[in-house]
């Protein structure tokens, strides 16, 4: 009996040995095995990107039916049926226009996000007051709920604002795109 405790005793140890040293000797290292995922990862498709650069704009009198009638300066060239390139002081004056309002629409939405940051501020201050005082939030727990709903509508109200400005403002880089003025 003891010598079969004994025997059972040194094979549970060696196995207990031996078992983790053949597990680990067969383990990768996390190098090798990224290395053997880079070689069986295959080779995505290259893709092209197409820019403004890519797209030609049509430029003869013929082509210009298929675009819509311009406002301004371009106005009175196009009715004249002269489509030339506008003129070193003209196409400045289009520039300084556009990037005039596409500025006051920036300045708009970095209103709108100011006034979000002040008024999640201004919450985290009266949560942090509201949860500071035991007594305040037994007695005024009703309240804190009502101002919590309103702030909630406030944010809301100010990001749908935000997300409309936005989009003003893409639209706004389009139509000066379209006008062929260049803005950023």
């Amino acid at each position: 009996m003891k010598h079969n405790f004994l025997s059972r005793s040194v094979l549970i140890l060696g196995l207990g040995i031996l078992l983790p040293a053949a597990v680990f000797a067969q383990q990768q290292s996390l190098g090798d095995a990224a290395r053997q995922a880079r070689k069986n990862k295959q080779a995505e498709p290259a893709r092209k990107v197409i820019t403004n650069d890519d797209i030609a704009t049509p430029k003869s009198a013929s082509d210009t039916s298929a675009q819509p009638a311009a406002s301004g300066a371009d106005a009175s060239k196009e009715k004249s049926g002269d489509k030339a390139k506008l003129s070193d002081d003209d196409q400045a004056k289009l520039d300084k226009e556009w990037q005039d309002k596409i500025s006051a629409q920036k300045d708009q939405i970095a209103l709108l996000e100011r006034e979000l940051d002040v008024l999640q501020r201004e919450n985290k201050l009266r949560a942090s007051s509201y949860y500071a005082d035991a007594g305040n939030r037994l007695r005024d727990e009703k309240k804190y709920a009502e101002d919590d709903r309103k702030y909630r509508d406030e944010v809301a109200a100010k990001q749908k604002a935000i997300d409309d400005a936005k989009a003003k403002l893409e639209q706004m880089r389009d139509d000066a795109r379209k006008a062929g003025a260049n803005v950023s």
